[in-house]
């Protein structure tokens, strides 16, 4: 039946109304720009005084509020699942490159889609749409990883009945490549981006820095408040072992950074998005891979690095430190082991 607001002309608080009794009242309010309404009946019941039933409406009110609060509409959309689920993660890297990773490659093609109508065809178009279009297996994977945790809190509050991510299939390359000769080949490097950017301080400080150890992630979200450049250091607030960090400053990427330095804001900010940091570097690390080979990638420079480093001799404890690591042990994952090296010092032993 059809709620006629002119039976209810007495405001009792914001949103509540009562008729001229006060033995009925009738609501509405907004919950995240859904409007509820509905009417509160008291008329059968015996002993209760004006105020009594006033205090019992108000109650009941906010009872209703709390309800919509936490009524998840079936008919919620991928955004509103993947922001369910984002809400329960920690601020951080983590965080901020999957929401980055979302917005630029998966939001487009089904984020105001119903969430229970995603079917795993439509995902899996979505990773080898990205992997076409030039991202990585491992980096095309980021949508998955995001998707498949709000699926499963769709899941529990029944919107849909499976999680579509379990029947997405992405074939990951080895997680480390091997990295012959990795002096030879941080040596070449170094001179690629010298020479790729010696007229371009920001892009130069950027590979440097990768050069350095540095993920893609912790580069793009450096910020000018967060270096040093009195001490040599700048400070890493968030990485992805949840740890803040303080790093040595190099001197040529000090000096690459003193060439375009600001007071505040990203260090690598948009030149077409003023007031926020870049989002990627293909086109820049699609000019380094033409200049050194197919096998350069930017993450790639990590394995480089710390391979060179056991070629000098450097220990693991090291080693980790300089790729951010909280335990050493993580460095099997970069480090490729000199087997050459080391089998020709036992033979030299033996001899």
């Amino acid at each position: 039946m059809a709620i006629n607001l002119k039976d209810y002309p007495n405001k009792v608080s914001t949103g509540l109304n009562a008729n001229d009794k006060f033995d009925k009242f009738f609501y509405r309010f907004k919950v995240e720009n859904k409007t509820y309404r509905g009417v509160i009946d008291y008329s059968e019941k015996v002993g209760w005084n004006k105020r009594d039933r006033i205090e019992y409406a108000k109650n009941d009110m906010a009872i209703a509020k709390q309800e919509a609060k936490s009524t998840i509409d079936i008919n919620a959309t991928v955004d509103d699942i993947v922001k369910l689920y984002l809400d329960t993660v920690k601020d951080g890297t983590y965080k901020s490159s999957r929401i980055s990773y979302y917005d630029r490659n998966v939001k487009k093609t089904i984020g105001k889609k119903k969430a229970k109508d995603i079917l795993p065809m439509h995902l899996q178009n979505i990773v080898n749409e990205n992997i076409k279009n030039g991202d990585s297996p491992r980096t095309a994977k980021q949508a998955i990883e995001l998707l498949s945790p709000a699926f499963n809190i769709a899941r529990a509050n029944r919107i849909v009945s499976h999680n579509p991510c379990m029947d997405v299939k992405i074939t990951l390359p080895k997680s480390k490549k091997i990295v012959v000769n990795a002096t030879d080949r941080l040596t070449n490097i170094y001179k690629a981006i010298i020479k790729l950017y010696k007229d371009d301080p920001f892009y130069r400080a950027f590979f440097l820095l990768a050069l350095q150890g540095r993920r893609k992630g912790e580069i793009m979200n450096l910020k000018w408040e967060n270096i040093s450049f009195e001490y040599d250091y700048y400070f890493l607030p968030h990485t992805k072992n949840d740890e803040e960090q303080k790093i040595f400053l190099p001197p040529n990427v000090k000096e690459a950074l003193l060439e375009f330095k600001k007071n505040e804001s990203w260090v690598f900010e948009s030149s077409i998005n003023i007031g926020e940091r870049i989002s990627d570097a293909k086109r820049q690390t699609i000019k380094l891979k033409k200049e050194l080979g197919d096998w350069f990638t930017m993450h790639y420079t990590r394995n480089v690095m710390v391979s060179a480093m056991a070629e000098q001799g450097i220990e693991a404890i090291h080693m980790s430190g300089a790729l951010g690591h909280s335990d050493p042990n993580t460095i099997t994952k970069y480090l490729t082991m000199n087997y050459l090296k080391g089998s020709k010092m036992a033979s030299d032993m033996m001899q």
